[in-house]
């Protein structure tokens, strides 16, 4: 049975549009989830770096959201 991620199931290569697209042979015929993502992953990097494009940052905590704003000081009265 798969994890909730789905790292561990397995996917058919000739069903994934990129393959579809661009490939000229498949080696095998499905393979897990999670090479599948390292392999795109490499792919789009060398795409970017081509393109003299910087990698993306990573998203989760690198940006910092400024503090909201509190309501004020209150009404004198």
């Amino acid at each position: 049975m798969a994890d909730s991620a789905g790292m561990n199931e397995q996917f058919r290569l000739v069903d994934l549009d990129i393959i579809k697209r661009y490939s000229l042979a498949v080696r095998q015929e499905s393979a897990p989830a999670e090479e599948i993502l390292e392999a795109l992953e490499a792919s789009r990097q060398a795409v970017l770096s081509a393109l003299g494009l910087p990698p993306p940052g990573r998203r989760r905590g690198s940006r910092r959201r400024p503090a909201a704003e509190g309501p004020g000081p209150p009404a004198a009265g």
